[in-house]
């Protein structure tokens, strides 16, 4: 088993192209990916997000970083609550169901003539 002080990357040089990374801003999770790219001399690497998909430039410096055990289930940041665990809209404040709205009028003929003379 792998302790808090085994999973915190404190250079470049401890990391490798493919590991599993969370990088951590004043207690915070910012980012979490697979590590693509390393410059060890300036202490920069690249992941590839795990919730976007992006390419990014992350800077030890900046940053906490640690190392995702295998087996941890992905971070909650970004996520929404699985279907069944949210209220309906009905249910949160004042809002209406959808089905209460009222239809908004269609625009009128002379509206869309105008518009299209713009």
């Amino acid at each position: 088993m792998m302790t808090d002080e085994d999973l915190e990357v404190r250079s470049c040089a401890e990391l490798s192209a493919g590991e599993e990374i969370e990088a951590w801003h004043r207690g915070r999770l910012s980012h979490r990916g697979t590590v693509a790219n390393i410059l060890e001399d300036i202490d920069l690497f690249w992941i590839i997000d795990a919730r976007t998909g992006a390419r990014r430039l992350l800077d030890l410096e900046q940053l906490s970083v640690r190392r995702v055990p295998v087996g941890k289930p992905a971070a909650a940041v970004g996520k929404l609550k699985p279907a069944a665990a949210r209220k309906p809209a009905a249910a949160v404040g004042n809002l209406k169901p959808a089905s209460a709205a009222k239809p908004k009028p269609a625009a009128s003929l002379r509206q869309v003539v105008f518009m299209e003379a713009r």
